[in-house]
């Protein structure tokens, strides 16, 4: 291992600046609004910044680079559907202009707008479900990379989970999105470096010739053609496109973005460019997991061999920047996860049930709260829970848990005058059922498949069905 003194300085100044610069927040926070969407202030260049740290964690580089080591090149497919999506998004605004225009503060609000209010207590729920189960894996994902790259001994891992919960928590308790606007700008500048530099270091160390020999022995065809690896398929492809469609539109710590920004026309340029950077958001951290299956050979623990690569072939300093980058990454998307779920469960679970509103002043500590209590159940799920398989499938069916039934619930309410209630709820049964079956055996594509069927079929009959006179937003 080569994590020495100069390594721990660089991540020590490096915290110690992002936890000045998210304290520098707290200034700017005057009411709810500030606390959970910076003022909707936000412009071009810093929404782009935000929104790339905030679905760039560490996490996202060890998922990655695990379907990397175990499935090869054709896991290219993931990256360039997630950076694609993206791009179609912010080219045509579908759905995130109109999304934008209505001055949303959660992806739940959405339901009462257009739907009833009980139908967003009942939507928020389910949000907070699958967010909380979704975040719940990468405190131990994110803290496994940092104790192996760090040197440190596994049995370390949970001390290491709670530091990283700590340093996130407290500035985002304290500042909300103003910190969390503030620190991404630095953490994505470190992330963008770090990145850079471990796919040089990868690519010259172990051998773009070794790397592709490596796919080929191990894989086969499968290791290059996505359409013959069983993990894939036009099936899954197919689950990808409209997951990743989901994501950009419905998920709420994306979602947030779209809402905060200053007006429609910039959130489609955020998206727009934004989605450049998914693509090598997915594709660098494949090749290093294709490089640890080049140094290590098959066989390896396919989450702990990048990382565990990366500590014996990058040198000193050079390491300690790498380090601070994935930390930047971690603290960047946690943060953003952590107010994004605390505040559906302030303004879509508890505040419902009042019968009077609470003030700006009470919203901000009750937001305040639900973090901390959020980030209490993040840290006992990553202690306790063990993973049916790749993380990256698991985090793909319980984000659709609420995704598939949001996303036709969120079409049919945006573009069709004829969508009910009724069919909303069927929409979201259906996709929570779908996503269900992945827990019983059922492979991740046919599950996600299933999901966004059942919820579209649910939401067409559904609302031919049992239509009402509720308002409906203009198409």
């Amino acid at each position: 291992m080569n994590f020495g003194a100069l390594d721990w300085i660089i991540v020590v100044v490096y915290l110690s600046i992002t936890l000045l610069a998210g304290l520098y927040g707290k200034r700017y926070i005057s009411d709810a609004t500030d606390f959970l969407l910076a003022g909707r202030h936000l412009g071009k260049f810093i929404g782009i910044a935000t929104l790339a740290a905030t679905e760039i964690g560490t996490i996202t580089f060890m998922y990655y680079a695990e379907l990397g080591y175990k499935t090869g090149f054709s896991s290219f497919v993931n990256g360039l559907l997630a950076g694609g999506v993206m791009i179609f998004l912010g080219a045509t605004g579908f759905m995130i202009f109109k999304l934008r225009d209505l001055g949303l503060t959660t992806v739940p609000e959405f339901f009462e707008v257009k739907y009833s209010r009980r139908l967003r207590f009942i939507a928020g729920i389910l949000v907070a479900v699958g967010g909380l189960l979704n975040m719940g894996v990468f405190l131990k994902v994110e803290g496994t990379f940092l104790t192996i790259i760090a040197g440190l001994p596994l049995s370390n891992l949970k001390w290491t989970m709670t530091v990283i919960l700590f340093l996130e928590l407290f500035y985002t308790v304290l500042g909300g999105m103003v910190s969390v606007v503030i620190t991404d700008f630095i953490q994505f500048v470190m992330l963008s470096l770090g990145t850079c530099l471990v796919t040089g270091y990868v690519i010259w160390t172990v051998g773009w010739s070794n790397m592709q020999h490596a796919v080929m022995t191990n894989m086969g065809d499968k290791g290059f053609n996505p359409l013959t690896n069983g993990d894939y398929g036009w099936a899954y492809i197919i689950f990808q496109i409209l997951l990743w469609m989901a994501v950009d539109t419905c998920w709420q710590t994306t979602a947030m973005r779209t809402f905060a920004t200053k007006d429609p026309e910039t959130s489609k340029k955020v998206f727009f460019w934004t989605g450049f950077i998914f693509l090598g958001r997915g594709m660098m951290p494949m090749l290093w997991g294709i490089g640890a299956l080049a140094y290590f050979g098959a066989g390896h623990d396919s989450l702990q061999a990048m990382p565990e690569m990366i500590s014996r072939i990058l040198p000193s300093g050079v390491l300690g920047i790498v380090v601070a980058g994935m930390l930047a990454a971690t603290m960047s998307v946690n943060s953003s996860y952590l107010l994004g779920w605390s505040s559906v469960i302030s303004q879509d679970i508890i505040l419902p049930l009042r019968r009077k509103p609470l003030s700006q002043d009470s919203q901000v500590v009750l937001n305040r709260i639900v973090n901390v209590c959020v980030s209490l159940f993040v840290l006992f799920w990553g202690v306790w829970y063990v993973l049916p398989g790749p993380v990256y499938f698991y985090l793909n069916i319980t984000a659709t848990l609420f995704l598939a039934g949001a996303f036709s619930a969120f079409i049919g309410g945006l573009f069709w005058k004829r969508a009910s209630t009724f069919g909303a709820y069927c929409a979201l049964i259906g996709g929570a059922v779908g996503s269900a079956a992945y827990f019983f055996s059922i492979p991740a594509s046919y599950a996600g498949m299933s999901a966004f069927s059942l919820a579209a079929i649910g939401m067409i009959v559904g609302s031919l069905a049992v239509p009402n006179k509720s308002r409906s937003l203009e198409a």
